[in-house]
């Protein structure tokens, strides 16, 4: 089964997504003109490149930034790749003729929704904001939330940049619109845009400075459109009602989801206490992918743990890049300076050669997942107190 995860991770290819930015005031509009035409309304942006281990990579981040136990769905994901996305339609990023009718209804609302964030998320790294928090998940939102006595909705992610810049990002996705149809795709940013970004952006502290509101459009192979990303980005807007997000916290509930990831959870849950105990001592595995070093557990062992030494044969693995693993084990001893200065990789740039992750993904908040090759990969182990 591990073996058909990489195998199908592998054969996925490179693939693109159009990209494609609406102007606020347009989306904002009751209604548009009779008859609107898409190249009047709508920016076209640089295409967003990934690979099967990028969107792998996305989703199962994603899958851990909200407090629940995963494993099976992340995995889940990982091996109907091939029986959603037509790994042989080209360039563009294409569901697999029919696969969206296949699901039932709750498994199709769901990984709608898991794979439109996870393309969100990697929309997120190519605008340079790197670290990530599930928003709903903070408890000042959700008493926010509770004490408002009417329904409301929090937006997706809060993420922040290497300059500790704030972002709201809502994801919006659907397998089901086979054409760039100017009104509907109005209705449903217009509806993210109204409902969410804007009641947020002004309600967190330190503030958002940008928002997004986001929309996925999968198709299906043989569709005269290709698959799409449209956006609206509205403008900063004046602090009302502040909820206070301490500018260590989203870095704290970034990591601490993916320590979830790599099998580590009561690191995870450390990080998130406001009283910690600085952990206990923990060796890992260190791998070293171009420049950087990673500390690794592999996934479906208790723990993340297993004999490195002895099975030399390749297996998915989560880590951490060895620097911002140092910054979490000092943030759990009450030092959140160093994860705060951490400034993330690729700030100036994309410093490892795509053949040097052949069979994996790097992150720029310093997070990897991947089937390294560990006669040639590992490098010994390192000791850090988690």
């Amino acid at each position: 089964m591990i073996i058909r995860v990489i195998g199908l991770l592998s054969a996925f290819g490179t693939k693109n997504i159009d990209v494609f930015e609406w102007s606020q005031s347009n989306v904002r509009k009751s209604r548009l003109s009779n008859n609107p035409v898409w190249g009047s309304l709508t920016t076209t942006h640089p295409q967003l490149k990934l690979n099967g281990w990028k969107l792998a990579h996305a989703v199962t981040k994603v899958d851990y930034l909200v407090e629940r136990d995963l494993l099976m769905p992340s995995l889940g994901f990982l091996l109907q790749t091939d029986r959603i996305f037509d790994f042989s339609a080209g360039n563009n990023l294409r569901l697999v003729p029919g696969s969206a009718a296949t699901l039932n209804d709750f498994t199709r609302t769901s990984l709608i929704g898991r794979v439109g964030q996870g393309l969100s998320l990697l929309f997120a790294h190519s605008k340079g904001y790197c670290f990530v928090c599930h928003l709903a998940s903070d408890a000042g939102v959700a008493s926010h939330m509770a004490s408002q006595g009417k329904k409301l909705k929090a937006a997706d992610f809060l993420f922040e940049n290497d300059g500790r810049e704030r972002m709201i990002l809502e994801s919006k996705a659907s397998f089901s619109q086979p054409l760039n149809d100017p009104t509907q795709i109005k209705s449903t940013l217009k509806a993210a845009l109204t409902g969410q970004v804007d009641y947020w952006m002004p309600r967190i502290t330190p503030a958002a400075s940008k928002g997004f509101a986001v929309l996925s459009c999968l198709r299906e192979t043989g569709n005269v459109a290709p698959s799409a990303l449209i956006f609206v980005d509205p403008p900063e807007q004046p602090t009302r009602q502040p909820i206070e997000i301490p500018q260590a916290q989203v870095r704290r509930r970034n990591y601490a989801s993916w320590l979830r990831a790599m099998g580590l959870n009561a690191t995870a849950r450390e990080l998130l206490q406001t009283s910690r105990d600085g952990g206990r001592n923990i060796e890992l595995p260190i791998v070293r992918i171009g420049p950087h070093k990673f500390a690794i557990t592999g996934t479906g062992y208790p723990d993340g743990m297993f004999p490195w030494w002895a099975e030399r044969r390749p297996w998915p693995v989560a880590g951490l890049e060895v620097s911002a693993l140092r910054a979490i084990s000092a943030s759990l001893r009450g030092e959140d300076r160093p994860l705060l200065d951490y400034p993330g990789l690729f700030a100036d740039g994309p410093d490892i050669d795509e053949t040097e992750i052949a069979y994996g993904s790097v992150f720029p908040d310093g997070s990897y997942f991947g089937a390294p090759d560990l006669r040639r990969d590992f490098v010994g182990s390192e000791s850090f107190l988690l």
